[in-house]
C-alpha cells in the first residue's frame, strides 16, 4: 500500500453518547463537521448510537506514512483528525470532540480496499463532563480503528 499514489476509502464513526452537558441545539445540531464548518448528520442507529459513514482519499507522503485527505480531513497532513460537533441555536459550537487518524495504518487501510468495508469506531461518551464555569470539556477522544464486518 505505501507505493500507492491515493486511494479512497470510507470510514463510519458510529457515536453512543449523550451530547454536552450545555447544549441547547437539537440533532440538526450536532454531526460530523467539514471544512466549511457545516455539520452533518448521521444515521440513527436502533440501539440510540448515531452512525457518520464518510469517503476520505488517503495518500503516501516522504516516511510512507498515510495522508488523509478530503472534506472531513482537518488538521495537518501528519496528524490528521476528525470533528464531532454540536452547535448552540444561536450558531456557536458548543462543544467539538477531535478523533485522531494518526492510529490508521496500511496495515488496515489495505484490509478495507480488499474487503470493500469501511474503517469503523464507536465513540462512547455517556459522561460528558464541563467546568465549573459552565463550558463544555471536548477535545481528543482517543478511537480504535478497525475493518467493518457485513454486519456493522
Amino acid at each position: 500500500m505505501e507505493g500507492l499514489t491515493k486511494t479512497r476509502i470510507d470510514l463510519r464513526v458510529i457515536y453512543d453518547g449523550v451530547g454536552p452537558v450545555f447544549w441547547n441545539g437539537d440533532p440538526d445540531h450536532f454531526g460530523l463537521q467539514d471544512r466549511a464548518e457545516v455539520l452533518h448528520q448521521g444515521q440513527p442507529q436502533a440501539d440510540g448510537a448515531v452512525s457518520f459513514t464518510f469517503p476520505l482519499d488517503v495518500k503516501a507522503v516522504s516516511g510512507g506514512l498515510p495522508v488523509f485527505e478530503g472534506p472531513f480531513a482537518h488538521g495537518p497532513p501528519r496528524k490528521r483528525f476528525l470533528y464531532l460537533a454540536w452547535r448552540n441555536r444561536e450558531g456557536a459550537f458548543a462543544q467539538r470532540l477531535i478523533l485522531p487518524l494518526e492510529s490508521i495504518g496500511w496495515d488496515l487501510i489495505g484490509q478495507a480496499v480488499e474487503s470493500g468495508h469501511p474503517l469503523v469506531c464507536r465513540l462512547m461518551d455517556k459522561e460528558p463532563r464541563a467546568t465549573k464555569t459552565g463550558a463544555n470539556i471536548g477535545g481528543t477522544r482517543h478511537v480504535t480503528w478497525d475493518v467493518a464486518t457485513p454486519a456493522l
